[in-house]
């Protein structure tokens, strides 16, 4: 028999197959939400790691609530909790586009069919450029030893070792060859990637230096001291 009850559009078995939550390209917001237009969520949340990046770097993590960040952005603090659930997840979501990018590029370089100087030298450089992006100059600039639980300093660590797992394979690689100094590679990994990125805490442009004479600069720094003596190099 037929039922009595009125089926509200959008509803019943074939629709919660096709379109309610969890459906097969159906985005889910952090509430449970559907996404009705994931372009404009992105671009949204683009905008917030931008934000973000500028309140922590002008006053620190722990000092930066996200009060500060809705603010900088010039939206509703609900804005924020739509996309993120909290200031710990925001902080590591910064980590992770800023250092997931150079990882990507890191591996890229790495890859190429190039001798290991000329890409060591491309790595250095393009570590070196990171400092010159604002929203990258900022993640650098924010310091996180403390206010994350353990949990989120976990996140933040496999993030960054991606990044430095693929510069100590190039450095290991240089040292097979007799190209670089021989040594800790960790030790060395974490110098060349120091090196490079504390042009963020002092260089502002238009003055007396250039991006380019910074990164010419540090990059031949970091080079020079990678390369093992003259003695050892004719042997």
């Amino acid at each position: 028999m037929p039922s009595d009850k009125k089926q509200v559009p959008g509803t019943g078995a074939r629709a919660s197959r096709s379109s309610g939550p969890g459906a097969k390209g159906v985005k889910i917001g952090l509430r449970g939400s559907v996404v009705r237009n994931p372009a404009q969520r992105e671009e949204q949340r683009r905008q917030i790691l931008a934000a973000a990046g500028q309140v922590f770097a002008r006053k620190g993590y722990e000092g930066s609530t996200m009060d500060d960040i809705a603010a900088e952005m010039g939206c509703s603090k609900g804005i924020l909790y739509y996309q993120f659930q909290s200031k710990q997840d925001l902080i590591v979501e910064t980590r992770r586009v800023a250092s997931g990018s150079a990882a990507d590029r890191l591996e890229e370089i790495a890859a190429r069919p190039r001798p290991v100087l000329e890409r060591m030298e491309l790595a250095v450089r393009d570590l070196i450029v990171t400092n010159f992006d604002d929203f990258s100059r900022h993640v650098i600039l924010t310091s996180i030893a403390q206010g994350l639980d353990a949990a989120h300093i976990a996140q933040v660590r496999i993030i960054e070792r991606r990044y430095e797992k693929v510069l100590i394979a190039l450095l290991e690689e240089g040292m097979a060859a007799g190209l670089f100094v021989s040594g800790d590679v960790k030790t060395m990994a974490f110098t060349i990637i120091q090196t490079c990125l504390s042009p963020a805490r002092w260089f502002r442009a238009g003055k007396d230096t250039s991006a380019e004479e910074v990164t010419d600069v540090v990059t031949g720094m970091v080079l020079r001291g990678l390369r093992p003596p003259p003695a050892d190099r004719e042997r």
